[in-house]
């Protein structure tokens, strides 16, 4: 058979055309139109402020506008569920806290979302240490001391935290069942009113990010005892962590990240990985994590992965365990 000129040529625009979407994958084709970058939180939280520390430099970068949109409600669930449904193409992103991701969905029956099935954790921009706050009307002077104090007076003292599922109260939650004891649990809506708690002498013992933990401390309403997270503050490197005194299991820290709905592209995935990372490298961006009181730790997007799913599994358990509900 003789094989035309032309016959030829479509033939070979054919196989072209097979080897186009990876062609355009090689050749860097995405972001292909705008971007969006969904914080479930209300504006001025941790999500909405660090989403927009992204945004610009993405859009520097890669070439198309990258927008941040607030959704909140329901803890951090409607903003999160919104991007679960969103086309898996990288054009809606879900940039959050680990409370949302990692606790939020197992106070509620049934879970809404399983994130290690839905999500597809991209890069972890920040992580940090929590510190472990006493009023006045606590005698102890170390966290073995505060141990001691909680198991002689099960029930006396009050834990104060952000609100029920918060990571101030699931983390106090697992404190208490490695430690022993036994407190009684008082949420507040937010960390204003929680520190007012505080100083008011209504709370007894919290947990407290860094940033606005410390001003209780240099005040004097307050004694920081321990760090709860994977390594000490340099805010407080004497105050021993939790991991290291009293309690091994009790060693995760609060932490910020970015998402993709499940089915996204790993070349994408990948990308973006690489490109935040770069940009919370910069030194701009090292010192605003560090005015935050929080780390900009290297984090593989494998590593990540596998941290999600277990602190999912961790925190899933603790839930059922310690029977909270929303």
């Amino acid at each position: 058979m003789t094989i035309t000129r032309r016959g030829a040529l479509l033939t070979g625009a054919g196989l072209m055309t097979l080897g186009m979407p990876s062609l355009l994958r090689a050749q860097g084709s995405y972001p292909n139109r705008a971007v969006t970058i969904i914080a479930p939180t209300g504006p001025g939280g941790s999500p909405d402020i660090f989403a927009r520390v992204l945004a610009e430099p993405l859009q520097r970068r890669l070439g198309r506008p990258f927008a941040v949109e607030l959704r909140p409600g329901a803890g951090g669930i409607v903003g999160t569920q919104y991007v679960i449904r969103a086309a898996p193409d990288g054009h809606t992103l879900l940039f959050a806290s680990s409370s949302p991701m990692v606790v939020g969905p197992h106070l509620r029956r049934p879970v809404p979302y399983e994130t290690p099935r839905d999500l597809v954790p991209i890069v972890q921009t920040l992580a940090g240490p929590s510190i472990i706050v006493v009023g006045r009307e606590i005698k102890a002077n170390t966290i073995q001391e505060l141990v001691a104090e909680l198991r002689a007076n099960p029930g006396k003292f009050n834990l104060g935290s952000h609100g029920i599922g918060a990571f101030s109260h699931v983390s106090m939650e697992l404190f208490m069942a490695e430690t022993g004891t036994e407190m009684v649990h008082v949420p507040f809506n937010g960390g204003a009113l929680l520190a007012q708690g505080v100083m008011q002498g209504q709370v007894h013992v919290a947990l407290f990010d860094v940033l606005n933990g410390a001003p209780l401390v240099r005040n004097g309403y307050g004694r920081a005892l321990a760090q709860v997270g994977e390594r000490r503050s340099p805010i407080f490197p004497d105050v021993p962590l939790v991991s290291e005194t009293v309690a091994p299991a009790v060693n995760s820290d609060f932490w910020l990240g970015l998402f993709a709905p499940a089915g996204t592209d790993p070349e994408i995935v990948a990308k973006l990985h690489a490109t935040c990372s770069e940009i919370m490298a910069e030194p701009a961006n090292q010192r605003r994590v560090f005015e935050a009181s929080m780390l900009a730790p290297s984090l593989s997007q494998a590593d990540f992965r596998a941290k999600v799913e277990r602190e999912w599994q961790l925190w899933g358990k603790l839930v059922r365990d310690r029977n909270i509900a929303a």
